[in-house]
């Protein structure tokens, strides 16, 4: 038997000098593939792991700015359908997501048809308070230390400035209502006869009984030579009446038919009006 010739001391030692076999030369290639296969498993698995975590946390909503020169106006139709009339020297920052509907209005006035979405209101914010609405239309006007607001079609809510969606309403206007917001004041609700949009929408401007320094404000943000009331008593006096909004010139006229006030042209360049 084998095991009988195995023992003899000969045989032993011829067995011992036998080379051990050596392994097969594409063993350690065969193991390569499974470590690149085991590699690339790993990658795959890790891309769908952060493709899941930015499906499942919402991408910040996308950001639009959209600007309107002094004397021109621009129209803007926004992704849910909502139209926006920038009036002259006005500038707006829009932020739409799945869930809300944001408008800053950075400067100037602004009038908005609100396309509706009750799953999504649609929120105007300014410095000095905000206007939520679902589907309407409306008017804003940033002024430097104020807000006016005048509502044309459907509802709108008056939040304070900052308030959050939560936040308690000031007031709900109804349309035909105008509202006046300004920090340290009560809020001042009136009604008007303007129509169904803001007359600047056709060039005019519509003053009622408003103090002569604001009619002139109003001018001057279309640009042209600027008007100056340095006089505090004139600049108190009420005037009235439709005006184009590139006619200052008319505008004059105007004053100094009803009013006796004459203009001169200052140090500075501007059309001073004196009386």
């Amino acid at each position: 038997m084998l095991s009988d010739f195995a023992a003899a001391p000969e045989i032993s030692q011829r067995l011992a000098a036998i080379p051990a076999a050596a392994p097969p030369a594409n063993a350690t290639r065969q193991h390569r593939p499974r470590r690149l296969r085991w590699l690339a498993a790993c990658a795959a698995a890790m891309t769908a792991v952060v493709i899941g975590w930015r499906l499942l946390v919402p991408a910040p909503p996308a950001e639009q700015n959209y600007a309107s020169a002094v004397g021109e106006q621009r129209s803007i139709t926004l992704e849910d359908g909502t139209q926006l009339e920038l009036d002259t020297g006005t500038r707006v920052r829009v932020r739409y997501s799945s869930q809300q509907r944001r408008i800053t209005l950075e400067q100037g006035r602004a009038f908005f048809k609100v396309a509706r979405d009750s799953a999504r209101p649609l929120t105007v914010e300014t410095a000095q308070g905000s206007v939520r609405a679902v589907g309407t239309q409306f008017e804003v006007y940033r002024r430097a230390d104020a807000l006016d607001v005048t509502l044309f079609e459907g509802k709108v809510q008056l939040r304070p400035a900052a308030a959050d969606d939560n936040s308690a309403a000031l007031a709900t206007l109804l349309p035909g209502q105008r509202a006046h917001m300004a920090a340290g004041q009560r809020l001042q609700l009136q009604s008007f006869q303007g129509g169904t949009a803001p007359a600047w929408l056709q060039g005019q401007l519509v003053f009622t009984d408003l103090p002569l320094r604001a009619a002139v404000e109003e001018f001057n943000r279309y640009g042209g030579t600027p008007l100056r009331v340095s006089d505090a008593a004139l600049g108190d006096l009420r005037v009235s009446g439709v005006f184009r909004s590139n006619d200052s010139t008319g505008f004059i006229e105007a004053l100094g038919a009803l009013h006796g006030i004459s203009a001169h042209a200052n140090a500075a360049g501007e059309t001073e009006l004196r009386r």
